[in-house]
């Protein structure tokens, strides 16, 4: 199998030699190959601090285990890897991540023109697609169906069983006596490598069960009339297809004249900078040149007068077209590596959960015969971690208190390993749980309900990635389970997708502000402050503020805060938003005790509300005279003075226009008017009544003094 001594693949094989999953297969080879390269480089350069120490080792380890898995596609059963077909996928899609992982952390590590590499090595790998062949999927499905009829002893659908085994052997060209004698020495070799167990025995059953049915319809299988040399050559040429598959979607582009690409990273700069020597480079990568001490220039090789970046507007001009005209986003490269460094910094080396083919489990219980018992036959090398190779999704075939049990046993495995969100597939996951939940429903069972709330929280919180399978039934079943014994598992998981702003709309498309609106009448405090942090994230966004009906929320608004202090923050922020729209004004307005509440709001401790509550009271006296009567009715004018000499920037500079408008609305409303009052003057008929001019009103007097105190401040 071309290992060493302990065990470890040391040589890739040729696309040819794979078996099955030849395009998935394919594509590791070729980035392993890559890698493979430069690793002597990267030992040569030996990274200078812990982590990157420990990043060379997860790359060792990840490199191993990736031409491991792909040695397993050369040399085990067809049948079975197609039987494994979605745990492979797993397995593949995992180690590109580890791979991912360590060569971004030992890119900061390594001199730069190593680090141009290894970055165009992470590219190759964000572009890798990794997808069953359809053929082998199919195989897969046909092998399960003659499992289960063997399983439940079903006369009708085990006469079918020849059926299902030609349409196996068809997909998986085992096709020749050749084909089927090398099939039947590899499920030998599977069964012999089988240690001793219960489980173990099991799994030797099943296999020995697909021996017997080659055995025993292996005539009728084989053609007797294909040629084995064919066969290969197809095989051949479809990897090479494969192998070249990359580039010509590159071809489909354009490709870009290498003066748009930089001279070290071999890329279209996003950033292109001209040096001394008059050669233009990526900005980032040339100042990392620069950095490491070099004093010449990567290209030409002479010594740098100076080491000035003047920006090549002409250039980038250029670049920017080319990539308008060919549909291309170039991203900052800077941004790029500090995401790959951040997106795994608190990820450590679970590669080592990456075992071998062998390690596979099919989560389907066939009672004594169960396909759930492929499992380890080589063993786990630290059972703590989190097993990639376990079932990924919740099989609807287990019966219901299995689904429960691997649900709450996933559950309990995410919560505490928080690496081991880097390395399921949620696509899968998401959606067989959101099914579960269905399940649970309708079962009215409300302890699965629970567990499932709790599972799909983990994955919304800890792996956003999930978010996006995230369906339009999935939205609506949350917003259900809103009003429902589990409402504070379905509000906990409605918090958190409503901090995601792509999120939000779907949230209220779903029914859930009913739901919401109810907890804020009738839910212990806890539960209404989770209500109010997710009004405020969804009223943050512009297209869901108008899915809410504000007459019936402000007036809850004003109501909680004067039950609970505590809560007034969330009704504060959450009236900040709405106050945009000309009805909501209206309604804030109108609601009795509204205005008076944010007036009490003005005397927080807090700057941030207080520039809340300006920001409320200013949109109101902005949309009428009659408003502004109304805001100084509640006596804000010394509350405002105070925020617009103690309060943050944003608050001072409301606080001042707000005086600015309450001013001017008092100067209307108080014109010098003639007022009539008797004054007697001796020198003059006492029955004659005199004029005397009054003017002023207590807030003009508070404005008075707040400028004779303040004469540098403009009102």
């Amino acid at each position: 199998m071309g290992t060493d001594e302990t065990g470890v693949v040391v040589q890739l094989p040729s696309p040819s030699d794979i078996k099955v999953h030849r395009v998935m297969c394919t594509e590791l080879i070729k980035i392993v190959g890559r890698i493979d390269k430069i690793f002597p480089e990267i030992e040569a350069a030996r990274p200078r601090c812990s982590s990157g120490i420990q990043s060379l080792c997860l790359l060792t380890k990840a490199l191993d285990k990736a031409k491991l898995l792909i040695h397993d596609c050369c040399e085990s059963s067809k049948l079975y890897m197609a039987l494994t077909g979605t745990t492979v996928l797993s397995r593949c899609k995992t180690s590109r991540n580890l791979l991912e992982q360590s060569l971004s952390q030992i890119q900061g590590n390594v001199p730069v023109m190593l680090a141009s590499k290894i970055s165009q090595i992470i590219g190759e790998l964000h572009g890798v697609k990794l997808n069953l062949d359809p053929s082998e999927e199919e195989a897969g499905k046909a092998i399960r169906s003659l499992l289960e009829a063997y399983r439940t002893g079903n006369r009708s659908e085990t006469s079918s069983a020849h059926e299902w085994i030609q349409i196996a052997a068809q997909k998986l060209q085992i096709t020749s006596q050749k084909a089927l004698l090398i099939e039947r020495r590899s499920i030998k070799k599977l069964v012999r490598e089988i240690s001793d167990g219960n489980n173990k025995q099991q799994k030797k059953l099943i296999l020995s069960h697909l021996f017997d049915l080659l055995k025993k319809y292996g005539k009728s299988i084989a053609s007797g009339h294909a040629e084995t040399d064919n066969i290969e050559q197809s095989q051949a040429y479809q990897s090479q297809t494969v192998d070249f598959r990359v580039d010509r979607e590159k071809d489909m582009f354009g490709a870009p004249p290498d003066e748009f690409k930089c001279p070290i990273s071999l890329k279209v700069m996003y950033d292109p900078v001209i040096i001394s020597s008059g050669q233009t480079f990526e900005r980032m990568w040339i100042q990392k040149w620069f950095d490491e001490g070099h004093d010449i220039c990567p290209k030409t090789k002479r010594k740098l007068v100076n080491y000035s970046l003047i920006p090549n507007v002409s250039m980038k001009d250029l670049i920017s077209k080319w990539c308008e005209t060919n549909g291309i986003t170039l991203h900052d490269p800077f941004v790029q590596m500090s995401s790959n460094i951040n997106t795994w910094e608190h990820s450590t080396s679970s590669v080592n959960s990456l075992t071998s083919m062998y390690s596979l489990q099919i989560p389907v219980d066939y009672s004594n015969i169960s396909l759930s018992s492929l499992d380890n036959s080589r063993v786990v090398e630290d059972t703590r971690e989190f097993d990639v190779e376990s079932p990924q999704e919740i099989d609807d075939a287990l019966p219901w208190e299995s689904q429960c049990k691997f649900v709450q046993d996933l559950m309990t495995r995410l919560k505490d390993d928080d690496q081991a969100c880097y390395l399921i597939t949620s696509e899968n996951l998401v959606g067989s749980v959101v099914r579960f939940l269905v399940t649970a429903r309708d079962k009215n069972d409300v302890k699965a309900q629970g567990i499932g709330c709790l599972l799909l929280k983990l994955l919304v919180n800890k792996c956003t990635r999930s978010i996006k399978y995230l369906t339009e039934d999935a939205y609506q079943l949350i917003s259900e389970f809103l009003e429902s014994e589990v409402t504070e598992e379905a509000l906990a998981i409605t918090e958190e997708l409503s901090s995601h702003q792509n999120c939000r709309l779907e949230i209220a498309s779903s029914g859930s502000l009913t739901h919401i609106f109810k907890i804020l009448d009738t839910q212990p405090r806890e539960s209404q402050t989770r209500a109010l942090k997710i009004l405020y994230n969804l009223t943050s966004t512009r297209t869901v503020r108008s899915l809410v009906v504000s007459s019936d929320l402000i007036p809850k608004l004003v109501t909680l805060s004067e039950d609970d202090d505590s809560l007034s923050i969330y009704c504060i922020a959450i009236l900040t938003n709405l106050c945009g729209s000309q009805d909501n004004k209206s309604i804030i307005a109108e609601t009795k005790g509204c205005v008076s509440f944010v007036a009490k709001v003005l005397e927080s401790e807090s700057c941030k509300e207080q520039e809340q509550a300006c920001e409320i009271l200013l949109s109101l006296c902005s949309q009428s005279i009659q408003y502004c009567h109304l805001v100084m009715d509640e006596g804000v004018i010394p509350s405002l003075v105070s925020v617009s000499v103690n309060g943050n920037d944003k608050g001072k500079a409301i606080a001042l226009e707000l005086l600015r408008l309450l001013r001017d609305a008092e100067l209307e409303d108080y014109v010098e008017e003639p007022v009539v009052v008797p004054v007697y003057d001796v020198s003059k008929d006492l029955n004659t009544p005199q004029v005397e001019k009054k003017t002023g009103s207590k807030t003009s007097r508070i404005f008075s003094k707040f400028m004779s105190r303040n004469p540098k401040r403009k009102v």
